[in-house]
């Protein structure tokens, strides 16, 4: 039985970054059953011209097939000389040779070159070692079989060696595509850690503003219940946003707001700075959305009721959630507002209909915004 650190090496010897470590060790098994098949197709009795030509040709060959393996000079300079060594080495072989797995040799240095060489430098390669092969069976006075398995062993070669390039190119053009998507995923999160943070302190620190500029005036007016009164909101909305802060921070990390308790908190604070009466109605079945879910529809609502605090303040308001199995949809309703001071006219929520549309978009929903009657709808729907 495997322990925990039997496995961790069983993981680390089949992942991808020893694949190198696998293929030398495949060409050192590989070589070393070649040399045993052409050796011992040759009987020995005694060392013989014939037996030191075979021993010689072998061990040229395997330091090819190794150095093709290992490349210790680097690609640039082992390659060349490795593919020179073993094709040779492999052809001669095959006449000293002839009726034994020498010819291997030669389509292990075609089959290579195809794979590191240019295309035509590859073809003219093989078709020598093929025509060299098959002048010398023929000055041997070789079988008719033995005849046409060099050039067949070089043709499939050739072959096996094109569809390996290819192969190599279409990985390497994979690596790329998936680098570009890794580059891609981090360029839209910074983008989207930037524009949660730009929405956060917009929001904040706008509304902070007006109420300290609100207070400013209440003073100079004498007023100093209601500049207190100003003062003590402020302190209010410091803290708000830095909850604000954490709870964007939660989300970017891939928590789950709890979407109806933050709706309930931004109509409640609705109605304790206006008076107006906020509703919230959450319908259907609720179940787990995705963060980015649940940031875009909290994100939406908090601009819908800032732009009723601007624009009609005082406005009766009305927040539907409604869970569906499929889809989740966010209504914010206001009324018309009554006549009178807009205190945070000029607050900014920092989002706007068109940044809202794009968060929407972005979670593979729908916006739509505009008149409902006397006020004004906003509407987004998100697949959950």
């Amino acid at each position: 039985m495997l322990t925990a650190g039997g496995l961790d090496t069983v993981r680390v010897w089949v992942g991808p970054e020893r694949a190198e470590s696998r293929r030398r060790i495949r060409n050192v098994f590989t070589a070393a059953a070649v040399t045993y098949g052409v050796a011992s197709s040759t009987p020995f009795a005694g060392w013989s011209g014939r037996h030191l030509a075979i021993a010689l040709l072998l061990v040229a060959a395997d330091l090819g097939w190794l150095g093709l393996a290992f490349r210790p000079f680097g690609a640039a300079t082992s390659m060349p000389l490795a593919l020179v060594l073993t094709g040779a080495a492999g052809t001669a072989l095959t006449l000293v040779s002839p009726h034994s797995a020498a010819v291997v040799y030669v389509g292990i240095a075609i089959g290579a070159a195809t794979r590191w060489w240019p295309i035509p430098w590859a073809i003219g390669f093989g078709v020598a070692l093929g025509i060299a092969y098959t002048i010398g069976h023929l000055a041997i006075s070789d079988s008719a079989v033995w005849l046409l398995i060099g050039p067949g062993v070089v043709i499939v070669s050739l072959l096996f060696g094109f569809v390996r390039r290819q192969n190599d190119q279409l990985t390497a053009e994979a690596q790329l595509v998936r680098d570009e998507h890794a580059r891609s995923a981090a360029l839209d999160e910074r983008a989207r850690i930037a524009r949660e943070i730009h929405d956060v302190l917009a929001h904040s620190l706008a509304a902070l503003s007006v109420q300290l500029e609100t207070a400013a005036a209440l003073i100079e007016g004498g007023r100093t219940e209601q500049a207190h009164t100003s003062v003590r909101r402020a302190g209010q909305l410091a803290k708000e946003g830095l909850a604000e802060t954490r709870r964007a921070i939660g989300a970017l990390r891939g928590d789950t707001l709890p979407l109806p308790d933050v709706l309930a908190t931004l109509t409640t604070a609705y109605e304790m700075d206006t008076g107006a009466l906020a509703t919230v109605a959450i319908t259907g079945e609720r179940h787990e959305l995705p963060a980015d879910v649940t940031l875009t529809l909290y994100r939406t609502a908090q601009e819908a009721i800032t732009n009723v605090h601007k624009h009609a303040p005082g406005a009766p308001l009305d927040v539907a959630l409604a869970y569906q199995p499929d889809v989740v949809t966010l209504t914010v309703t206001n009324g018309a507002g009554p006549d009178g001071e807009r205190p945070l006219t000029d607050a900014g929520g920092g989002y706007g209909l068109t940044g809202l549309r794009e968060r929407a978009e972005l979670a593979g929903g729908t916006f739509r915004a505009g008149p409902d009657g006397d006020g004004w709808r906003v509407d987004v729907r998100i697949p959950s």
